[in-house]
């Protein structure tokens, strides 16, 4: 009696000596006759993964617009003093003056 060789990938399918386990056909045809909706789609509840509650970047009370400005050193050292931040150090000296 002959042995039969097992298939590398599942050795409980038979093997298949038309068809290696590396050379697989470029496309299967499929007869879409045949074929038949999942009906487990949709149903499945995922308990993990996605955003969480409150997670993600804040929104600010007020929006904000991107501006250039120019400034000496020794006012942008100054600034630096405030904060490293430039933007907060310049909300702050704003807050101040108000």
């Amino acid at each position: 009696m002959k042995k039969q060789v097992l298939s590398k990938i599942n050795p409980n399918a038979p093997y298949n000596p038309k068809l290696d386990d590396y050379e697989l056909p470029a496309e299967f045809a499929f007869d879409r006759k045949k074929m038949k909706r999942n009906p487990y789609a949709g149903r499945v509840k995922f308990t993990h993964g996605g955003a969480r509650p409150g997670a993600g970047r804040k929104r600010l009370a007020e929006p904000v617009e991107r501006h250039t400005i120019t400034l000496f050193k020794s006012h942008t050292k100054f600034l630096r003093g405030l904060d490293r931040n430039l933007s907060l150090a310049i909300r702050k000296l704003i807050a101040q003056a108000k």
